[in-house]
């Protein structure tokens, strides 16, 4: 009787090896045969799934993506909270607070190196999307200065997302959580009348 093969599990299965190969090697340190050994597989059978290492890391960048997206879409469900505190929780679970958004931000930033993935991919182009959507549930509840400039300030929570977070991944130790997160807190309320 033949095997009956789950699909999808291998798919999942190959890409949780590879997100720890990447995490350990590097993106250049990763190849489709020590993601192979890792899994207990043949390259042969990780080409099945994934025909190329590109489309594989692209998997892992779109999976990535797909988490953090899920993670503030709860948020900002989450009725039970002040719209302030869950803009703030949102805009930190971009950030590398702790040791899984930490490897997460490590394995993007090598996959992104290595794989040159497309603007519409990019994180960078999430997070710009997400400092738009600040701006206008804050433009919604009626909580925005008169003045304020929203191409402006759109860039440049976007700017200080991504400083901040490249800052706290390479020096970890300089910045603690509670001073990132009153940094966005303090960026959000200068927006606000």
């Amino acid at each position: 009787m033949p095997k009956i093969v789950n699909h999808e599990e291998k798919k999942q299965h190959i890409l949780e090896v590879a997100y720890l190969n990447i995490q350990k090697h590097g993106s250049m340190g990763t190849s489709v045969r020590s993601i192979a050994n890792a899994a207990n597989m043949t390259t042969g059978q990780v080409r099945y799934y994934y025909p190329n290492h590109s489309i594989l890391l692209e998997e892992i960048l779109a999976q990535l993506t797909k988490e953090i997206e899920h993670q503030i879409i709860e948020i900002f469900m989450d009725q039970s909270k002040p719209i302030i505190p869950r803009i703030i929780q949102a805009i930190l679970l971009t950030i590398p607070l702790d040791k899984k958004r930490r490897a997460d931000m490590f394995v993007w930033l090598a996959v992104q190196n290595q794989n040159s993935v497309s603007v519409n991919q990019s994180m960078s182009n999430e997070i710009y999307i997400l400092s738009e959507k600040v701006y206008e549930i804050l433009k919604a509840e009626q909580l925005l200065k008169s003045n304020i400039n929203k191409e402006k300030s759109v860039q440049r929570l976007h700017a200080l997302i991504d400083g901040l977070a490249l800052h706290k991944l390479y020096q970890p130790d300089q910045l603690s959580n509670e001073l990132i997160e009153a940094i966005i807190s303090d960026e959000i309320y200068s927006w606000m009348e």
